[in-house]
């Protein structure tokens, strides 16, 4: 499910996308895919819309279900904000890092999983539903793993882009 209309340059990760207006004075309901952690867009946090267009967060007020209204300090108006609907929503590894009380999901998106001396690329993130899943690759065979067991079971190591985990015998052999 990555947003593959968008080029956009590395370092940058798919968020989520605007869904709708909210209020008179441009604010954004966004659907942010989050993967663990506090739901929580701090004031100052920079995104980028589309790829290119940067915006910084004034307000974040959380709805629940991965949803937020955000409003942004370079947009006025519903005219404006209008004009959003349906774009996609990106953010820099640094500022994810940096400001936000979760992980995005799609920050999983081509790291390597290590189990039992194996090694496994995640190549994509299904961010739909209560439990996510990452769809990992392993020679031809393709499989889902839960965000929730590498959070709870895994050790991450971002900068080495490496998840070392056990995964459960025979969740490679589950059908997709």
């Amino acid at each position: 499910m990555t947003d593959s209309n968008s080029s956009v340059p590395d370092g940058i990760v798919y968020l989520g996308y605007v869904e709708k207006t909210h209020g008179l004075k441009g604010g954004l309901r966004v659907r942010l895919f989050q993967g663990y952690g506090t739901p929580d867009v701090p004031v100052g946090t920079v995104i980028l819309l589309n790829g290119s267009r940067h915006l910084t967060v004034k307000r974040c007020t959380y709805g629940g279900d991965s949803r937020f209204n955000l409003t942004f300090r370079e947009i006025c108006s519903r005219d404006d904000a209008e004009e959003l609907r349906n774009g996609s929503i990106y953010i820099s590894r640094d500022e994810a890092d940096a400001k936000l009380g979760f992980i995005p999901l799609y920050n999983f998106a081509g790291l390597e999983i290590i189990s039992r001396g194996c090694r496994m690329r995640i190549v994509d993130v299904e961010p739909a539903g209560v439990n996510p899943m990452l769809l990992v690759e392993n020679n031809e065979n393709r499989f889902h793993v839960p965000v929730i067991l590498v959070m709870n079971e895994g050790s991450i190591d971002w900068k080495k882009k490496v998840i070392e985990l056990d995964l459960p015998e025979g969740l490679e052999e589950l059908q997709l």
